[in-house]
C-alpha cells in the first residue's frame, strides 16, 4: 500500500467504477488539498479530505483476508486523539473487522446508511403547494430546520443553533437548495443537491414534523429530481436505512434501493479510556 493521488489508475479501474456513484463521497474528497488516499491500487481506498472528517474505505467485492489485514494497518493512519473517528465502508469489510476483534472500533457505534439511485422520476401522490428556491430571508426558517434534523439522525452530530445558521447561509447560497411550500405558502420541507462529476447527490432533506405524511418531501425530491435529471446528471442519495418513512418518499420519487454502507467509527485511545 502507498499514498496515491486523484490521478491513479483504481480509480479507472471496472471494479472501481462499478462502484463509483454508491462510493460519491470519494470524488469530492480527491479533490481535497488535504485529501489523504491509501491504496494498494487494485483492491482498497482509504480517503479522507481532512483531518477529522470521515474516512471513506472503497474495497472490491470479494475482497481476501491478507487485503483486510493491509486495510486494518493503513486505518491506524487515520487515528487521531478525537474521541472518535468516523469511517464508512461496505458491509463485508466491516464483517471481517468484526472477525478479526479489531481492538480500536467501537462496537457500538453501528449506522446502516442506505444508498439509493434514480433512472427516471415518478410522481408521487398529489398534495397542495409547490416548489420554491429561498432567500436570505428564509434563513430563519432554514436556521432552525437544519438544527432539528441534525438533532434527529441517529449518524449525525448535533449542532449548535449558531452552527445551524452558518450552514443555513452556506446552503442559500449554494443555490441548490430548494424548499416546499403548503397552499398557506408556508415552508414545509427542504432539500438541496450536489453536483460531483455526473452525479448529483441529494441530501438535507427534511420535512417540519408536524407536517409529515402529507407527501410533501416525496413531491420536493421528485421536482429536484426532474431537474437533475435534465440537466444530465445520476440523482443519487444516502439515508438512514432503518427509518421507513424517508425511505418510502425516496423510492415514491423513483429511486431504487441499492443496499448498504456502514458508518462506523473507532478510537486510538479506547484501551487507554478503559
Amino acid at each position: 500500500m502507498k499514498k496515491i493521488d486523484k490521478f491513479n489508475k483504481i480509480f479507472g479501474t471496472e471494479e472501481f467504477i462499478k462502484d463509483k456513484y454508491k462510493f460519491n463521497l470519494i470524488s469530492l474528497i480527491v479533490e481535497s488539498d488535504e485529501a489523504l488516499l491509501i491504496s494498494d491500487e487494485e483492491n482498497y481506498v482509504l480517503a479522507r479530505s481532512a483531518v477529522g472528517l470521515p474516512t471513506w474505505i472503497w474495497t472490491k467485492d470479494g475482497i481476501s483476508r491478507e487485503k483486510v489485514l493491509q486495510i486494518i494497518e493503513a486505518l491506524n493512519l487515520y487515528l487521531t486523539d478525537n474521541e472518535k473517528d468516523k469511517f464508512t465502508c461496505k458491509k463485508e469489510l466491516y464483517d471481517y473487522f468484526l472477525q478479526e476483534n479489531l481492538d480500536v472500533l467501537n462496537k457500538d457505534d453501528y449506522f446502516e446508511m442506505g444508498f439509493l439511485c434514480c433512472d427516471q422520476a415518478k410522481k408521487p401522490r398529489e398534495t397542495d403547494g409547490f416548489i420554491d428556491t429561498v432567500t436570505e430571508e428564509d434563513i430563519d426558517v432554514i436556521t432552525n430546520y437544519w438544527y432539528l434534523d441534525c438533532k434527529e439522525m441517529d449518524d449525525y452530530e448535533e449542532i449548535s443553533i449558531e452552527q445551524a445558521r452558518i450552514d443555513a447561509k452556506e446552503m442559500i447560497e449554494s443555490g441548490n437548495l430548494f424548499v416546499w411550500k403548503n397552499k398557506d405558502n408556508k415552508i414545509v420541507c427542504m432539500a438541496t443537491y450536489k453536483e460531483t462529476n455526473g452525479q448529483a447527490r441529494v441530501g438535507h432533506v427534511f420535512t417540519s414534523k408536524d407536517e409529515r405524511g402529507k407527501a410533501y418531501a416525496a413531491n420536493l425530491i421528485y421536482e429536484i429530481t426532474k431537474i437533475v435529471l435534465d440537466k444530465g446528471l445520476v440523482p443519487l442519495l444516502y439515508t438512514d436505512y432503518n427509518y421507513v418513512p424517508s425511505n418510502k418518499a425516496y423510492i415514491n420519487a423513483g429511486y431504487e434501493d441499492k443496499g448498504i454502507l456502514i458508518n462506523f467509527s473507532c478510537s486510538k485511545l479506547k484501551e487507554d479510556k478503559n
